[in-house]
Parts: structure tokens; C-alpha cells; sequence
């Protein structure tokens, strides 16, 4: 698998299907859209969708709010970098993580990315099931710009996490239902979820990239699924038959892939890809990239286990059972890089 700094023109992939999953939210075929999704999620483990009811007003609001953010001076940024490590929120600046260190690549250049984080609106986290010291900095309150510094921002991005968090729990249940699984099988492991929705910002390159360095080193996703929102820039792209193919770039739509606990729960029938941001080609090198990423996390003590579904006498479980919160936290810690 090449992961050089070279940029790879990688082939256009009809294995990424654009699923139209209005039929199901209107119930005119449900059953065809869930075959759909089970095809694409055992074959490749991305999608692209389309009909899913999110105002592009939302979208729209939730990019510039974050380009605001990112044009402000690195000094004034740094105001909202967290006060520890373990704490996955606010600003991160550029070169501080590297996505391809949790799959082992310990050697792994830092991304060339930086990326504001934001976690659960809209709950109340005195209640003894968030603020439970064991789960650690899991439901930690969010660290918002001042209003000063980036006025749209704190509004913005609260109505996008709740376009995504209702989206979620839509695709959990044509997940269920594409795993044979009642319609609300998954909904007590993700009533109390600990998403992070993040704003990337890949910034234009003004010198070549170090050796294997990239926007977003090859890596797979951590949780139960992701909802991506990326501009017109190309790079993102998923790893296929033995090459690295474009996850196609729809205006309007998002792109849906599975991660390492789906994948898990489902015993590997559906599958967690191996994907990556690519660099341009050098005469793009002046474009940058902003993307919107919603990483759907079951709650933190869910426990993640082979679904009945999924394992028979000549198919075992092939994963120990292991917490939600354990998971993501082992995962994250392992792709720092300062």
C-alpha cells in the first residue's frame, strides 16, 4: 500500500454507492434502502447519501462559522486549546496528531490539518451518568470561542451537532434493520453517546510534504459510524482492492462509513475502511479543504460484543467484548503526536 507523500490519482470508484435514504424516511420503501446500506457496508463500508432532510442552511452556517474561526490569528487560537491532553475538546492546532499512528504506525509524520472539537449539546451534564468521575473527561462541557473572536460559532455548530445526532440515530435504525435486528436494537447503546462533531481544516501547501506526511494519514474510524461533510476540494479517499479509490464529492449529500466498533459488533461482516486524505497535485497546492465530521460514539459504557445476529456455531465471536469508552480513549491517546 503506497502512502507517499506523492499524490495519488486514485481511480474513480463506482464501490462507493450514493443511496437516496428519503424512501425510508418516509416509509415508500424502507426495505429497499436497507438493502442498500447492508450491500454497501458488508462490501466497502462507505456510502454516500442523499434525501436525508438536513437543511444545506445548516451546512452552510456550520462551514463558515469554522472558517471564521480558522482565519483568526494562531495566538488567539490558542486560547482554546484544552487544558490536558485527555480532554477531547476545542481548538488543536496543525501538525499535533497523526491518524495513521492508531493502526501501530508509530513512526507516522503528524497530518497536515488543524481542527476545532465540540462534543454533546443540549444535556445536562450534572447528572450523575455524565459527570461519573470513571468516565473520565468523556462528557466534558465543550470549550466555545468568545463570541468576540467568532461570533456564529457556538450557534452554528449547535444546531449542525443536532442535525447530525437526529441523522445518527435515523442510520443506527436502518443499521439494525440491515443486520436482521429489531428497528431500536441499538437505541439503549446510544441514547447516551459521546460524539464529536470537528471542523478540519487542511490548509494550502506551501512546501512539500515530508516523506509519508499527508492531510490525513491512511487510518480507520473508532466508533460506530461517521457522517462526513467535506467542500468541493477533493482528497478523501478509501482503500479497495488493493488501491486507494475517491469517495465521490456530491454537493448536497454526505458520506457515511462504519468504524472499528460497528465492525466489531457485526463479527467484521461489515467492514471499517482503511481511508486517508489525500495531498493535491502540486498545481492545486494553493486550495485548502474544510470539512464537517461527525464521529458517532455509543455511549461510554456500552458494551461492544458480537451481535446475535452475526456469529452461529461455525462463525464465533472473533472479538473480546470491550466498553465504548475504552475503546475510543486507547485509539485516541495512540495518535497523538505532542
Amino acid at each position: 500500500m503506497d502512502s507517499s507523500s506523492e499524490n495519488i490519482r486514485a481511480a474513480g470508484s463506482p464501490a462507493v454507492p450514493v443511496i437516496d435514504i428519503s424512501p425510508f424516511r418516509d416509509g415508500t420503501d424502507p426495505d429497499g434502502v436497507v438493502c442498500q446500506v447492508a450491500d454497501a457496508c458488508a462490501r466497502i463500508g462507505f456510502l454516500v447519501i442523499e434525501g436525508h432532510g438536513v437543511a444545506p442552511a445548516l451546512v452552510d452556517r456550520a462551514l463558515a462559522a469554522s472558517k471564521q474561526f480558522f482565519a483568526l490569528p494562531p495566538a488567539v487560537k490558542a486560547n482554546y486549546v484544552a487544558d490536558r491532553p485527555d480532554r477531547f475538546r476545542g481548538y488543536f492546532p496543525l501538525l499535533g496528531q497523526s491518524l495513521a499512528r492508531s493502526t501501530g504506525d508509530g513512526a507516522a509524520p503528524p497530518d497536515l490539518r488543524e481542527y476545532y472539537v465540540i462534543n454533546r449539546v443540549g444535556i445536562d451534564l450534572t447528572v450523575p451518568y455524565y459527570s461519573d468521575p470513571a468516565k473520565g473527561t468523556a462528557y466534558s462541557p465543550n470549550i466555545w470561542p468568545d463570541p468576540a473572536d467568532a461570533p456564529e460559532f457556538q450557534a452554528a455548530f449547535t444546531d449542525y451537532y443536532t442535525a447530525m445526532e437526529a441523522l445518527a440515530t435515523t442510520l443506527m435504525q436502518i443499521f439494525a434493520l440491515a443486520l436482521e435486528l429489531p428497528r431500536d436494537a441499538f437505541a439503549d447503546k446510544i441514547d447516551r453517546h459521546f460524539t464529536n462533531l470537528v471542523a478540519f481544516r487542511y490548509p494550502p501547501l506551501d512546501r512539500e510534504p515530508a516523506p509519508a506526511q499527508l492531510r490525513g494519514g491512511p487510518h480507520a474510524d473508532f466508533g460506530s459510524l461517521t457522517i462526513v461533510h467535506g467542500d468541493p476540494i477533493r482528497g478523501l479517499q478509501a482503500w479497495s482492492g488493493g488501491q486507494w479509490h475517491e469517495v465521490p464529492e456530491v454537493p448536497g449529500t454526505f458520506t457515511v462509513n462504519i468504524g472499528d466498533l460497528m465492525a466489531q459488533w457485526t463479527n467484521d461482516r461489515w467492514v471499517s475502511t482503511l481511508h486517508r486524505v489525500a495531498n493535491p497535485p502540486r498545481d492545486e497546492w494553493a486550495h485548502e479543504r474544510t470539512s464537517l465530521v461527525f464521529f458517532h460514539q455509543p455511549n461510554f459504557d456500552a458494551l461492544i460484543e458480537c451481535l446475535p445476529s452475526c456469529q452461529g456455531p461455525d462463525e464465533p465471536p472473533k472479538y473480546a467484548p470491550e466498553t465504548s469508552g475504552a475503546h475510543l480513549y486507547r485509539k485516541f491517546m495512540a495518535m497523538r503526536v505532542t
